[in-house]
């Protein structure tokens, strides 16, 4: 039956190869080639950028990503950070920055990412407290080198959670659920069930052996008593 279903499928798609009743030409046009740019030459992170941009992504985290003073965070972001709030609605707390609560956070490590001219981007690890109710979590940041050559500063242009979340005890037990008991559901009495079974065999089958031997005895007696030596 399954061989001549397929031999079947196989008519069907030699005579039948379009199905649909539209055809649709394939969208040719003289226009030239769209290809993907190549990625900027990295440049070196020199010790004073690297402090530079350390500073203001810890600033940046203290107060937007915290959410504590968050009037300061304001000129910490490139303006199309803001996505058009002013400085009144930014304090608020309704912001385009993913939050992640100061309280639970025991140790905070960041890392380069990528270092291109004029552009840093670093990757922010949150590990938990172990009685946090939230999980650790890696962020990508992204830092841009604002200004004149003399007077420059970095501005953090891009904040996002890049995953690679990490469970802390609390939670993991609560995934784990309530701990399961480990007595008997069965009341006490239940145990000394196949307990007394068991010693119900014991004293049982040699009785019943005893007994089988009896029989044979007198079956033998009764057969061969007539019989002596």
């Amino acid at each position: 039956m399954a061989l001549t279903l397929a031999v079947a499928f196989a008519i069907l798609g030699i005579f039948f190869p379009n199905t649909s009743p539209t055809r649709h030409p394939a969208p040719f046009t003289k226009e030239p080639v769209q290809t993907v740019g190549p990625l900027p030459e990295s440049v070196k992170f020199s010790a004073k950028d690297r402090k530079e941009v350390n500073a203001v992504a810890g600033r940046f985290i203290a107060t937007a990503v915290f959410r504590l003073h968050l009037d300061d965070s304001y000129d910490l972001v490139m303006p199309d950070f803001h996505q058009g709030l002013t400085r009144k609605q930014w304090r608020t707390g309704s912001i385009p920055v993913a939050p992640y609560p100061h309280e639970a956070v025991a140790l905070m490590k960041w890392k380069l990412d990528y270092s291109y001219r004029n552009r840093v981007g670093m990757r922010v690890a949150f590990l938990p407290k172990q009685t946090a109710k939230v999980g650790g979590i890696v962020y990508a940041i992204e830092l841009k080198n604002v200004g004149t050559t003399k007077h420059h500063h970095w501005l953090v242009s891009y904040w996002t959670p890049s995953g690679g979340s990490v469970l802390s005890n609390a939670q993991r037990a609560k995934a784990a659920g309530p701990p399961q008991s480990l007595k008997p559901r069965l009341g006490a009495g239940w145990i000394f069930v196949p307990i007394g079974g068991l010693l119900a065999l014991i004293v049982l089958v040699p009785a019943v052996l005893a007994v089988r031997g009896w029989l044979s005895r007198r079956r033998i007696d009764r057969t061969y008593g007539g019989l002596s030596s």
